[in-house]
């Protein structure tokens, strides 16, 4: 049983005194030694408004280092451009929905972070097509965490007061993360080489998102287990959640590459696969259908 007392207004640092008391029938004091520390109270929460407009500076500064990726020779076109309408939804949504189901700033920057990678990743998927999976593996992994993590340094460099401090748990997420998405797309891509489907190739990522997650979590379910009751049902809603969210920020770009030519060509390559249309596997060399020609504003059409 403590008891505090303080002099100053409770929105400034205090000086506490706790005492420990118990009652020990007659064989010793009842009360301790006095102990005084300095008590912080929690920082004021900001208006929602003000929250909002802080994420969308951040973002807008985060999203900004992808600019100078479509100086590369492979981007000069304005079919390139076309990266910035999944881009803009994925971060709008993603951070909304993250920030108002945790409430967490640190989150919903991280979740933007997530979605800056996956962009240079589709921005550089040219440069990292190959003729076996694993070496494209790879070259993207690399990729994808160190624009991830890049876009989240300015986070981790903003001094943040209060009692609970999760961005060095979010750094180590979004590199865990880059690493299910990297695996997720060269086995999802190793699923369809035989017969390719949009639906199909939908379904697989989703499956093997799970399986990833699945492994990586299980052994800190099972190293948590020892001396308690595991809680599977907790284990299997987190792992659902968080597969969830990572393919619901892969949607935007996936779809982005089904239905517009100038990506759908730098996705199958990546992933090894056949160009709609035509039978040869195998790597696939930069095309007019899947890079700028010079000189030109836009993709060549192939005859």
């Amino acid at each position: 049983m403590c008891w505090y007392s303080w002099r100053v207004p409770f929105t400034n640092t205090t000086q506490v005194s706790a005492v420990s008391y118990a009652d020990l029938g007659g064989l010793g004091a009842r009360e301790g030694i006095p102990v005084t520390c300095l008590w912080e109270p929690p920082p004021p929460s900001l208006s929602p408004a003000l929250v909002a407009i802080s994420i969308s500076v951040s973002t807008v500064l985060s999203l900004l280092i992808l600019l100078p990726l479509f100086l590369f020779r492979p981007n000069r076109c304005s079919a390139a451009w076309w990266i910035w309408l999944p881009v803009g939804t994925g971060t709008l949504a993603g951070i909304t929905i993250t920030y108002l189901m945790a409430d967490d700033r640190s989150l919903a920057q991280a979740v933007g972070s997530f979605i800056v990678g996956l962009a240079a990743l589709w921005l550089f998927m040219p440069f990292l097509k190959s003729r076996y999976r694993i070496v494209a593996f790879f070259k993207a992994l690399p990729v994808l965490a160190g624009f991830s993590l890049l876009s989240f340094v300015p986070t981790l460099l903003v001094d943040r007061s209060g009692w609970l401090d999760l961005r060095g748990f979010l750094a180590a997420l979004l590199a865990l993360a880059s690493l299910v998405a990297a695996l997720a797309l060269t086995f999802g891509g190793f699923s369809v080489r035989r017969r390719f489907g949009r639906m199909r190739f939908l379904c697989w990522l989703a499956v093997w998102v799970v399986l990833i997650w699945t492994a990586i979590a299980s052994r800190f379910a099972i190293f948590g287990s020892f001396g308690s009751r595991p809680e599977w049902v907790e284990f299997v809603v987190a792992i659902l959640v968080v597969s969830g969210i990572t393919m619901a920020l892969f949607l935007p770009l996936v779809l982005l590459s089904f239905f517009q030519p100038f990506y759908r060509a730098r996705l199958f390559s990546l992933l090894n696969l056949p160009q709609p249309g035509g039978g040869v596997s195998g790597p696939i060399s930069i095309t007019p259908s899947n890079s700028c020609a010079p000189g030109r504003g836009s993709p060549a059409r192939a005859s």
